[in-house]
């Protein structure tokens, strides 16, 4: 047999695992930066909100002590100057935001996993429904159509 024969042959089942790779690398690349926001936002929300509580405890004491007094204002610099609990909240964070992205693209990653990994007739038939889901995917949010936008009346 000849280079030309296998290579004709074998050539829908590379296009179908190099659709395959291309839809998890898109979605990988999406999930990553939606995790990175995530990480941000979650750790300087509960950065904030922990700020807030300290800087609230110190307002009050329970009985009139200079010492108990000395003690909360403290904690509040301690909390305010220390990272530890950023970095913990900011791989939080960053779990939640990459997760939420699989799970919002879980047609197109079970679609590119089926045909990066799966067998011929698998393969090229979830190539074949991840470019349709594509096509409809440009049409409806890249074209907008199908989508009623009270912005544009």
């Amino acid at each position: 047999m000849s280079l030309s024969i296998l290579t004709k042959k074998n050539v829908y089942k590379y296009l179908a695992k190099g659709v395959g790779i291309t839809a998890l690398g898109f979605i990988a690349h999406d999930s990553h930066i939606l995790g990175k926001i995530q990480a941000d936002t979650y750790s300087n929300v509960k950065d904030a909100n922990i700020t807030a509580k300290r800087y609230t405890d110190t307002m009050q004491l329970s009985n009139p002590s200079d010492t108990l007094d000395g003690m909360k204002k403290s904690v509040l610099r301690f909390e305010m100057n220390s990272n530890w609990r950023r970095f913990f909240n900011s791989a939080i964070g960053y779990l939640k935001g990459f997760t939420s992205m699989l799970v919002n693209e879980v047609i197109p990653l079970t679609l590119g996993t089926a045909a990066l990994f799966g067998k011929d007739v698998l393969s090229k038939g979830s190539a074949i429904g991840l470019a349709g889901y594509a096509l409809l995917t440009f049409l409806k949010d890249g074209l907008g159509l199908g989508h009623k936008n009270p912005l544009n009346k």
